[in-house]
């Protein structure tokens, strides 16, 4: 893993390049909060727990809560490091499957599940 490289990448960032749905509005606007301990891990790595690349949520239920079957976030280098981790019964691994990252240096997409928001939106 290249963690300059991915604290590099993550501050170029802004936040109109992320995606605008209701969904991902309110994955940003909840995670940071909700999750604390995984977003001072992922931080470690260079990630931004606010920018997430990608996100798979279902639809709110009843009780005012969301869940996000996985989100993704890219990581700067290769895995060679990176072995998958627990932080607060959330998990952290390489993801094996995501869309394309148009991203021409050398990379990996890692995947934080399951995910359980408040639908404040």
């Amino acid at each position: 893993m290249d963690i300059k490289k991915t604290k590099v990448f993550y501050k170029q960032i802004k936040s109109d390049d992320l995606c605008n749905c209701t969904y991902c509005k309110n994955y940003i606007r909840e995670i940071k909060s909700t999750y604390p301990k995984v977003s001072e891990y992922l931080s470690r790595l260079g990630v931004d727990i606010e920018k997430p690349f990608e996100t798979m949520p279902l639809e709110p239920d009843k009780s005012g809560y969301i869940e996000y079957i996985c989100s993704q976030y890219i990581v700067c280098g290769t895995p060679d490091d990176f072995m998958k981790v627990m932080v607060d019964s959330i998990s952290v691994d390489i993801a094996k499957s995501y869309p394309a990252t148009t991203i021409e240096e050398v990379h990996f997409v890692i995947e934080v599940y399951p995910i359980r928001l408040k639908w404040v939106m």
